[in-house]
């Protein structure tokens, strides 16, 4: 195995808990005199509540069975999504890789990354404090990171809802306090990974073009060896992106470059598991100037074993101190129907988001 590849799994980390003390402090991050309680700030206050932080917690709702973590044993035992089963579809099989230390996660924020050579380019979400707080509905939970426990000096907030029959709805706001941390480029990339258990194709099928101009077709987006700095795998992005810059010596490029194409239309993807089960990710966004979604393929594992990294991004193109960002997005694990039934999933959830309020939809 490369040394890219063993980074991605083999890395140190520390853990450990937060006080409740310890998140009101994000109320007063240094240069918002103006604003005391910005967004993110009040999200995490109001998270917090009168509940306690838990290392993990298991939920059931509808058909599906999620068991999330915090950071406390990372690397070992990842934060975000432990195994998520459909108990109807496919009792007892998890989605995600339930046998390797340090990669049986799902939907677990890997990265947060900048366009200049930084070591906290690789993994930084995953070491000191990330603390799970389940939700007094019964059915989500959010991780919450702290300004103070970031080296980007990013707070944030990721909550995990599950929604009946067969849906993880997630939602992720995050603020940089520290705009210069990220260089010249200006730009944040958070990196979201799902390490798959056995799948039927690993690539990742997504509505898109072949090349400029031509019509909107399904994609099979297999990451091919096309660029100097594959590393197993690669990144597509929307057909309105200009691509991202970084530096020649950055020492992270794995996750930076992208295809110029194909290129999806719509900011969906789904993959094919085995048991017929599909894997199916969907979001409220796909690119504006402000911000954008990408998606990632990775086959660290392959040929040896069929469990590719199915995996996104998510990039604020030009970094403002205090403000908010986010994006919300819907996973669907269910027995797979046809491409038709994707676009249906999509169509219906997009429907619903716009009949909820403007300042939480955000389509």
């Amino acid at each position: 195995m490369k040394p890219d590849s063993m980074d991605r799994r083999n890395f140190l980390a520390s853990a450990g808990l937060v006080t409740l003390a310890g998140m009101v402090r994000l109320a007063s991050p240094s240069g918002a005199a103006g604003n005391p309680h910005p967004p993110t700030a009040r999200l995490i206050q109001e998270t917090s509540g009168s509940a306690s932080p838990v290392e993990s917690i298991t939920l059931t709702r509808g058909d599906l069975t999620a068991l999330f973590r915090d950071n406390s044993h990372s690397p070992r035992d990842l934060s975000g999504i432990g195994n998520l089963r459909n108990n109807k579809d496919a009792p007892g099989f998890d989605a995600f890789d339930p046998d390797t230390v340090g990669a049986s996660s799902g939907l677990n924020l890997e990265h947060i990354i900048s366009g200049s050579s930084n070591p906290n380019n690789k993994f930084s979400p995953r070491h000191g404090k990330y603390l799970l707080y389940p939700r007094s509905d019964g059915r989500s939970v959010v991780l919450v990171r702290n300004r103070e426990d970031s080296p980007w000096a990013v707070s944030n907030t990721y909550r995990y809802t599950l929604t009946g029959p067969h849906y993880v709805d997630l939602d992720f706001h995050c603020q940089i306090h520290d705009p210069s941390l990220f260089g010249p480029h200006g730009y944040a990339l958070f990196f979201f990974g799902s390490y798959m258990n056995d799948v039927s194709n690993a690539a990742l099928h997504f509505l898109g073009v072949e090349q400029a101009g031509e019509k909107e077709k399904w994609i099979l987006g297999d990451a091919p060896k096309e660029n100097p700095d594959w590393n197993h795998g690669g990144t597509y992005q929307n057909v309105s992106a200009q691509g991202l810059p970084y530096d020649a010596g950055h020492n992270f490029k794995t996750n930076s470059w992208c295809y110029d194409y194909p290129r999806f239309t719509k900011p969906l993807y789904y993959g094919l598991a085995e048991h017929n089960m599909v894997f199916q990710i969907m979001f409220n966004k796909a690119w504006t100037e402000e911000d954008e979604v990408r998606f990632s393929l990775f086959k660290f594992k392959l040929p040896q074993l069929p469990r590719p990294a199915w995996d996104f991004q998510y990039v604020v193109h030009k970094v403002a101190e205090g403000k908010e960002y986010g994006f919300r997005a819907r996973v669907v694990w269910k027995k797979f129907v046809s491409p038709t039934d994707c676009i249906h999933e999509y169509n219906m959830w997009l429907a619903a988001l716009r009949k909820e309020p403007k300042a939480k939809a955000s389509v």
